[in-house]
Parts: C-alpha cells; structure tokens; sequence
C-alpha cells in the first residue's frame, strides 16, 4: 500500500542541511545505524529495533524527524507470535531525504 503524500507536502519546500544531520547522528551509533536502514528502503519497526540493537526504534525515529528528515509510518496488519491480530508500522524515509542523504555521504567522501 503506498504511503500518503503527508510528510513530503509538509516538507516540500524545506531543504535540510543533509550534512549537519549527519553529522549529528555519526556521533551516535544506533542513529547512524537507523540513518543507514532508512536509506536502504522501507523497514519494519521491529527489524529497525534489530539494526539499532534496541526495542525502542520509534524514539529514534522521533529524534530523527525532529532533526528535519521526512519519516512516514505505514500501518499494516499482521499476527503477532501467538497468531492473533496486531498491527505494525513500516517506515518509510522520503525519496528527496533519502537522495539528500546520499549526496551528503557522497560529498564527505564515505559511501
């Protein structure tokens, strides 16, 4: 199911700098690692939970909103382990945040 439109409207005429975010979350591996799924695509809360090596990946999620990334959260439909009904989030990081991010990366020589 596609994502509405929510974040990137809200931040359409924003242009964070790409370089300082980075630079914020370097000094902090679990942002980092966040920072690093998020770019790769679309990524489940509780495999989010996994890369950051935490149980708390919507606080860092949070914290990477209030830095001016453009985070969407899908909400899907699911079993949890004892085959009952739940439901889940899937993060989404916008494609022009995304792009920005790679650029900066790029522009500081490391991937």
């Amino acid at each position: 199911a596609p994502v509405a439109a929510g974040c990137e409207a809200q931040y359409q005429n924003k242009h964070p700098d790409y370089s300082a975010i980075l630079a914020k979350v370097s000094s902090s591996p679990r942002m980092r690692r966040a920072v690093d799924a998020l770019m790769r695509g679309p990524v489940n809360r509780r495999d989010l939970d996994a890369v950051i090596g935490t149980t708390n990946a919507p606080s860092y999620v949070s914290g990477l909103k209030k830095l001016g990334l453009c985070i969407d959260c899908e909400t899907l439909k699911g079993q949890d382990r004892y085959g009952q009904s739940c439901r889940y989030g899937r993060y989404h990081l916008s494609q022009a945040h995304r792009d920005g991010l790679r650029h900066a990366l790029v522009m500081q020589g490391d991937k």
